[in-house]
């Protein structure tokens, strides 16, 4: 019996060995073209899966966003775009040397720890194509000739110096490539990828003369002109230097710091209690000739101005006293100096003769309005149509027609007596627009509008029914606009 148990035992004891012989055959067999028990490459279980099957999950999985190089302090910064330089990628050979590294009959001691693998693709693209881009893209703006010199672009003077931080062209286009192929998707260049050249004594002196041209216009004033501003900044100022027949400032003849030669050719010294000079010379007669332009911008004085009516349209009118008429004389001096001392403020110009308003749109939203031709008046307060009348106008027939223009309301006066060459007349209410022109009651008519300013008009003063002139008189003060036309 015992004899019997023992054989069975031993039997039972082959047999498993054998299995297990069979197994680690059969699995080493099995591992031989695919990955080991508990093998893991970048987070995908690959156990008893073939390179090729691998690769596809890997790539299926893999993005790429391409590289961005930028600067230290940010005043670069461009992206390579991986499809702009034909980038591709594969992990086929790196997963065949791993597959390679595994001896599948080792597979056992997988059992006891994992095999863990994180693996870089195989990258490749176009360099002709990576180089088109970083040229293209500014990289290498200082990758030319040496040169220091300075222009005037739409009047700012700009200089071009590409002495200092020049880029070591080959060493970023190597670290670029090292990034890209390491799939990195940021290069930050720091000043080791710059070096600088040393200036020459022509270099220094162009730099010199770029920095007194610029230390010229360093006023920034702001004109205040209503609602609109008009701005005095370098691309203004840079006009008004006087310049040569060539286009060049013209020097000063005694600056600080320079040798400057006398009409002996001997270099003198300036005195020592004298101003320090400006290095180059402003042409007095731009200046005056920017004001001359500004004020025909901005003087409305009997100028054609476009004005919308309340039953005729938009028409454009000329002539009358209302308006704003600039100081030139006062603003030329203001700003000749403030150019010297290079002032900086918002300026508020000096007017000979000042509108309600300043600026382009100087009547505003509450003034008379008066239609010749429809022989009516119109009254806006605050843009709300106040009072509406019909009115008598000049006799057209006596040659006494009322003078079309934009006027204004400069004086009031209750009961007067207009004198002329043939008349005296008393009226109630008295509101001046433009010499012996007014408007007032007009109590010896019993009717108005129409026609009657054509045969039996006023001398040249806009008749109003009482009840409207009384009520405009409380309304409109001094200084109100009169907008007076005929619409044919």
């Amino acid at each position: 019996m015992r004899s019997f148990i023992t054989k069975t035992l031993l039997a039972f004891i082959l047999s498993a060995f054998l299995i297990l012989g069979l197994v680690y055959l059969g699995l080493g067999y099995y591992y031989r073209d695919s990955f080991s028990y508990g093998t893991q490459i970048n987070g995908i279980y690959c156990t008893g899966h073939t390179p090729e099957e691998i690769n596809r999950m890997l790539t299926d999985r893999y993005e790429y966003h391409g590289l961005t190089i930028k600067t230290e302090n940010d005043d670069f910064n461009m992206h390579i775009d991986p499809q702009s330089i034909d980038f591709n990628y594969d992990f086929g050979q790196a997963l065949g040397f791993f597959l390679n590294s595994q001896n599948s009959w080792l597979w056992p001691a997988n059992l006891v720890s994992s095999s863990s693998r994180t693996l870089n693709p195989i990258v490749s693209f176009n360099t002709d194509k990576l180089d088109a881009v970083l040229d293209t893209e500014g990289i290498f703006t200082y990758d030319e000739e040496p040169e220091v010199s300075y222009s005037c672009e739409n009047g700012v003077y700009v200089l071009k110096d590409n002495l200092m931080h020049r880029p070591e062209t080959e060493k970023i286009r190597n670290a670029v490539s090292d990034c890209i192929y390491n799939s990195e998707e940021l290069l930050v260049l720091d000043d080791s990828y710059f070096y600088d050249c040393t200036y020459t004594s022509e270099q220094m002196h162009i730099i010199e003369e770029y920095s007194d041209i610029k230390s010229m216009l360093g006023a920034r004033v702001t004109y205040l002109m209503g609602e609109d501003r008009e701005e005095l900044d370098e691309s203004v100022l840079s006009g008004f230097l006087l310049r040569d027949g060539d286009g060049n400032p013209v020097l000063s003849d005694s600056v600080e710091g320079r040798d400057i030669p006398n009409d002996n050719g001997q270099i003198t010294d300036p005195a020592e209690d004298a101003a320090p000079a400006e290095p180059y010379l402003w042409d007095d007669e731009a200046i005056e000739a920017w004001v001359d332009d500004l004020a025909d911008r901005y003087d409305t004085v009997g100028a054609v101005r476009k004005f919308m009516t309340t039953d005729s349209g938009e028409i454009e009118i000329s002539g009358g006293i209302y308006g704003n008429k600039l100081n030139r004389k006062a603003e030329k001096e203001y700003l000749k100096n403030a150019v010297k001392i290079h002032l900086i403020e918002e300026h508020v110009p000096e007017y000979e003769q000042m509108a309600l308003y300043q600026g382009s749109d100087d009547i505003g939203d509450t003034y008379i309005e008066v239609n010749m031709t429809a022989q009516n008046l119109y009254y806006y307060q605050n843009g709300e149509l106040i009072i509406e009348t019909p009115v008598v106008t000049g006799d057209m027939a006596r040659r006494m027609s009322t003078p079309s223009g934009t006027n204004y309301i400069y004086f009031k006066q209750r009961n007067r007596t207009l004198i002329g060459p043939d008349y005296a007349t008393f009226v109630n209410y008295w509101m001046a627009v433009n010499g012996h022109i007014g408007i007032h009651d007009a109590t010896w008519r019993s009717s108005f509008g129409g026609d009657i300013y054509m045969k039996n008009g006023s001398h040249g003063c806009i008749n109003t029914p009482m009840d409207a002139v009384s009520r405009l008189y409380e309304l409109a003060e001094v200084g109100t606009p009169v907008i007076m036309y005929y619409t044919d």
